[in-house]
């Protein structure tokens, strides 16, 4: 492989020498230069040196003194021979995979003195030299381990990028996934010659054959630290948060993330593996007749097992490639300035869609978050981000979380959701994420994007979306952060009258009935809940303040204020004795208002009361489900502040005018804080 560039000689500037007369004392050991002592420069950093200091020599084409060994101080020599080995492709290969390996060892001893002359000296320079002209595999995958391992050092990143190594890194990912795709076929689309032998013959065959698929996986998990080198690298650059726009989208590292997300190795097993008991039968019943081969055969039986674990190997490297480039996307997504142009660049696009649902628990969490990150901006790029299947995407990761619910709708809800029919738990196992951090991202991706009327419409034409909402703090009875994303986003959806009906399950039409779910008691349960926090507490009550501002017994069309919110009015009553917080004490001396104006007297108030005070110490649970699987990790989530915005009355829809203000705008003014 070699990429098209005009200049496959590798050569560096020389350095400018120091003037004689500006150094009064060598450079290194700091002896006075005098008659005897003279001064003599380091053909390789341009400073000066006595005689002990630089007495040794090696050729620098890389600085244009061709073949001819010159002067070299002490402390450049290590790294000078070691590049022009590395780029010194007249002697062979060998001579450049001892260069690279040798630069590999210096940059293992991680020291800063060696780094700076690997930066300084031009061996950055001829590493990328080599990723950009050579077509070796052992070359490529020496030299993208040194620049994985430099791309960890905070003082290297600026340098990696500032010398043009991203333009050959992504050429190289490229060909190396179209190689493993392209190598793997043909050769397990060529036919065996097992087949035509017999007897010795046949045995000779197959272990030839056997010889031959092992070089191939050997070549195959090279092949792969390659792209996982390439991978780490776009990471590092991307988690420091100093890739460019241009970078990012017109040097195409973006796309390149993308389809590695997606990536998994080719892994078909080979006939060997295919046929694992009848070639040990044949071997067995050979070794009977040839007693003299006994050990090789042995051997070959250890290869083997060897060879049956590849795949695994294989696959385990494919994770670990999804992995690095979802966290590199999670990260380009978190920084604002690139937002916008991401946004842009998955518009009409399934990828992000289609990667939500992987197999793989760290693809799935992190691009929850950057779908969590990118829908903290304003309303008008809100749509664009729920194009196509991605809100379906989004709300399957909660469908899926188990419940109790065996039901035929249920299982035509996940044939939904997956886009697929299941046939049983088994089928969906692989889907289902009991990441708190996961799950956590897409309920605060959900409560962002509820802020916008025609994302939210969107989201509740999806089957079951307010139920499957309602299992979640169930699923995840301890993990706060979760349950404050559910409160949020109930309350954003709240904010809508449209809802009301779904959200407190009076809703008579036919095509709504069938989404609508009472999500009453599952606020109740997570305000009673142990790990209730001032910030949840806020949100369930403002969940509550919108719910009830809709339902009023002058309206005909609604059911009495006090059938539904009688439980509530209960919580309400504690939280206006319990809670420090302004604007939860706000908009519960509102929801108390309405109660006075529903006719709700004084006695009533202290039976709600004391009935309050019966409950308090009672263990919550959410009214959605009884299932209490739960996951021993973190929870996470992008921490915003409370997601709406200020609502306009119009004539088909009305949006509730009492939002979380002093919190968080429509254009998500909120901090990344806490972000994991």
């Amino acid at each position: 492989m070699q990429l098209q560039d005009d200049r496959q000689t590798f050569l560096l500037p020389r350095p400018v020498w120091i003037n004689d007369t500006d150094v009064t004392q060598c450079t290194l050991c700091n002896s006075p230069f005098n008659a005897i002592r003279r001064r003599h420069h380091c053909r390789h950093c341009g400073n000066i040196y006595c005689q002990e200091c630089s007495s040794k020599s090696v050729p620098l084409p890389q600085l244009g003194y061709g073949s001819r060994p010159v002067r070299v101080c002490n402390g450049c020599f290590e790294v000078a021979y070691l590049v022009t080995y590395a780029i010194d492709d007249d002697h062979g290969l060998s001579t450049q995979i001892h260069g690279a390996r040798g630069l590999l060892e210096l940059i293992e001893r991680d020291n800063e003195k060696d780094i700076h002359n690997i930066i300084a000296y031009g061996a950055i320079d001829a590493l990328i030299w080599l990723c950009r002209t050579s077509s070796s595999i052992q070359l490529h995958h020496l030299t993208t381990t040194i620049l994985a391992i430099l791309a960890e050092k905070e003082s290297v990143r600026p340098v990696i990028i500032t010398k043009w190594a991203l333009p050959p890194l992504l050429h190289l990912v490229e060909h190396y996934i179209y190689y493993d795709t392209k190598d793997t076929k043909k050769h397990h689309s060529s036919p065996s010659s097992i087949h035509s032998a017999t007897g010795y013959q046949e045995n000779e065959a197959q272990e030839n054959n056997e010889d031959e698929e092992n070089t191939m996986l050997q070549q195959q998990e090279v092949v792969l630290e390659i792209v996982i080198n390439c991978a780490h690298v776009l990471y590092q650059l991307a988690r420091a948060g100093i890739l460019s726009q241009t970078n990012i989208v017109d040097d195409g590292i973006f796309f390149t993330l993308l389809t590695l997300a997606a990536y998994e190795p080719t892994t078909t097993p080979t006939p060997n593996q295919q046929d694992t008991q009848s070639v040990a039968s044949s071997s067995a019943s050979h070794h009977h007749h040839h007693p003299q081969r006994q050990d090789k055969a042995t051997s070959n039986g250890n290869d083997n097992d060897e060879e049956v674990s590849s795949p695994l190997q294989l696959k385990e490297r494919g994770q670990i490639i999804q992995s690095l480039a979802a966290k590199a996307i999670s990260a380009i997504s978190g920084q604002v300035t690139h937002q916008p142009a991401i946004i842009e660049l998955v518009r009409g696009s399934d990828k992000f869609a289609s990667l939500i649902q992987s197999t793989n628990d760290d693809v799935r969490k992190y691009f929850a978050k950057s779908i969590a990150y990118l829908s903290l901006r304003n309303d008008k790029y809100k749509p664009a981000l729920l194009a196509g299947d991605v809100a379906r995407a989004l709300v399957s990761v909660i469908a899926l979380l188990p419940q109790q619910d065996n039901s035929k709708q249920r299982k035509e809800d996940l044939s939904y959701y997956l886009s697929r029919s299941v046939d049983g738990k088994d089928d969906m196992e692989k889907y289902v994420s009991m990441n708190p951090s996961a799950v956590s991202h897409i309920c605060c991706a959900l409560a962002n994007f509820a802020t916008n009327q025609e994302s939210q419409t969107k989201l509740m034409s999806q089957p079951r979306l307010l139920k499957y909402i309602c299992n979640v703090p169930s699923t995840f009875p301890e993990h706060a952060e979760v349950h404050r994303h559910v409160a949020r986003c109930l309350a954003n959806f709240a904010l809508y009258e449209e809802n009301n009906g779904l959200m407190l399950a009076y809703a008579t039409d036919g095509d709504l009935k069938d989404n609508a779910y009472d999500v009453l008691p599952t606020l109740l349960a997570m305000g009673q809940n142990d790990t209730v926090t001032s910030d949840i507490q806020r949100h369930i009550v403002r969940a509550i303040d919108n719910l009830s501002a809709f339902v009023s017994d002058a309206r005909e069309d609604k059911p009495n204020w006090d059938g539904i919110f009688s439980d509530a009015y209960s919580f309400i009553l504690r939280v206006l004795v319990d809670s420090k917080d302004a604007d939860t004490l706000k908009r519960a001396r509102s929801i108390k208002e309405k109660a006075t104006r529903a006719g709700i007297t004084g006695e009533q108030q202290q039976q709600s009361s004391d009935s309050t005070s019966s409950t308090t110490n009672k263990p919550a649970t959410a009214a959605a489900t009884t299932t209490t699987t739960t996951d021993g990790g973190g929870s996470g989530g992008v921490n915003t502040s409370s997601s709406s915005t200020t609502g306009k009355s119009k004539k088909s829809k009305k949006k509730k005018g009492k939002q979380d203000g002093g919190h968080q705008n429509n254009n998500a003014a909120s901090s990344k804080q806490g972000v994991e």
